[in-house]
């Protein structure tokens, strides 16, 4: 069993088949008790809040379950970030950088999982993406693609739906600043700024 905190909002569970409980390795098996489902992986997410301080609180979370071919389970839990009404106006903040750091990548397995991903952006409404971050831009490296997300603002209005939209069309890669150089030294640019906006006009 292996948590990854991959940042405040989302958080990794890979566990074998054999830890799976009341399963017998099968993924329905385990989904056919709901109590039984349910309280286990209440019983994992406060297991990762001791191990990587991943806590979750009051917060709605989505789970999205990946089966991988040597048998193991991958879990992805992203916390739902209720929007919050009557808010009184307030002065701008200072961004505060995600986990030390202020960037975020995600890989898609070709353009078309990206295409669909800011298509599916548009189509729920999940705009205002200059709100989130300072710059998008995409990047081909090895046969991937890579949307890079510069100066991440976590105050952003539609922050747990665009986590989860990310986690639907692509896979968590890094949020490390040197990943950033790797992928513009190496990597093929595609598109140079507001790579979604862009996207979402043209295709």
């Amino acid at each position: 069993m292996k948590f990854e905190k991959l940042n405040e909002y989302k958080l990794k569970i890979t566990i074998s088949n054999q830890e799976l409980p009341n399963s017998n390795g099968d993924l329905d098996s385990f989904m056919s008790d709901p109590s039984l489902a349910r309280k286990s992986i209440i019983d994992l997410i406060n297991k990762a809040e001791d191990e990587v301080g991943f806590h979750v609180g009051d917060n709605k979370i989505r789970i999205d379950a990946k089966y991988l071919y040597n048998g193991d389970f991958i879990f992805t839990i992203t916390k739902l970030i209720p929007k919050k009404k009557d808010l009184k106006k307030a002065k701008p903040k200072k961004v505060s950088p995600i986990d030390g750091t202020n960037c975020l990548i995600y890989s898609f397995n070709d353009l078309e999982h990206f295409f669909n991903f800011c298509s599916f952006l548009k189509l729920h409404k999940i705009n205002k993406l200059n709100s989130f971050c300072k710059t998008t831009e995409l990047y081909k490296f090895k046969n991937n693609y890579y949307l890079i997300f510069n100066d991440i603002n976590d105050k952003y209005e539609n922050l747990g739906k665009l986590y989860s939209s990310l986690t639907e069309f692509g896979n968590f890669y890094s949020i490390q600043d040197l990943m950033i150089v790797m992928l513009k030294e190496r990597g093929d640019l595609i598109f140079k700024n507001n790579a979604i906006e862009v996207c979402q006009k043209n295709f």
